[in-house]
């Protein structure tokens, strides 16, 4: 059974691609999302199970109580629409969305909006807004994420520390050895879930893994990122905080997106997480600490 969105997503705008020439958002498209043209259908039937791998295609319960944000969210959703979309209109929908997540934590953490905008993309305005309640509620998700201070994201980053200090640690002592706390860097992967980090072939598969296996998936993903960038961190000396922090990130100028035309480099490394052995209840003594 596939959910199939009702109202108009903004991949099927006639003028869509018109429009959002040189978003920043589609900076890591790597022609995945294919312009001027309908989803391919396997691609297409993919993103139509998203919703009900989270729950989000039933109606949501209980409702959010309305709550109008204040005027510096106000501000700040305008910012990141801004450094989002190009176009006005789409900007508004991004807008509307994160004013009628508010509520439900009545702050706001930039990597709601990453989340947001892709899903905008992809699903109408309703649809979207179930996903991401589903996704800051529940349990298996990532409550909590979703504040400026985000205490749960601080005690995950911990986590994220400890694992890899059991997994990786001559990885880990680098990181302590260059003063490079979690929280500096792997919001990249847990917050925002890799949207604007992973070229889009790649980002798709995570954000389904995601919402299929929920938040153990996002410290697999850290893991096998550890593993796979271990050769290179480690030529590094403590003092190239720079060069670290951008391999830890993923940053372009360190790894393009030609990497993923040629070898699937990204999609590989995705693939590669969802193998990582972590137990569930290794995971819940670590949170509970």
């Amino acid at each position: 059974f596939f959910f199939r969105p009702a109202g108009l997503t903004m991949l099927r705008a006639n003028d869509f691609w018109d429009k959002e020439k040189g978003a920043p958002l589609l900076r890591r498209n790597a022609e995945f999302l294919p312009k001027g043209e309908p989803l391919p259908a396997e691609l297409a039937d993919r993103v139509a199970a998203w919703p009900g791998l989270c729950g989000a295609d039933a109606e949501v319960d209980p409702p959010l109580e309305p709550s109008a944000p204040d005027e510096a969210a106000d501000r700040i959703f305008l910012r990141d629409a801004e450094r989002t979309f190009a176009d006005e209109g789409h900007r508004q929908r991004m807008i509307g969305l994160l004013g009628r997540v508010w509520p439900l934590t009545k702050d706001y953490h930039q990597g709601l909006g990453y989340i947001a905008s892709l899903l905008l993309l992809l699903f109408d305005e309703e649809t979207a807004f179930r996903m991401l309640l589903r996704i800051g509620r529940d349990d298996k998700y990532s409550p909590g994420y979703w504040h400026a201070a985000p205490d749960a994201y601080v005690r995950d980053a911990m986590v994220y520390a400890r694992l890899a200090e059991e997994r990786e640690p001559e990885v880990a002592a680098l990181l302590q050895q260059a003063c490079l706390v979690p929280e500096a860097y792997a919001s990249k992967w847990l917050i925002g879930l890799c949207v604007h980090v992973l070229p889009f072939r790649a980002l798709f598969d995570y954000v389904e893994a995601f919402l299929e296996h929920g938040h153990a998936f996002l410290f697999r993903f850290s893991l096998a990122l550890l593993r796979r960038t271990k050769e290179k961190l480690l030529a590094f000396k403590p003092t190239d905080v720079n060069l670290i922090l951008e391999v830890l990130r993923l940053d372009q100028c360190q790894y393009g997106d030609e990497l993923e035309a040629e070898s699937g480099w990204f999609s590989s490394l995705v693939a590669e997480a969802k193998e990582v052995e972590l137990e569930a209840e290794q995971l819940q003594a670590l949170r509970a600490e």
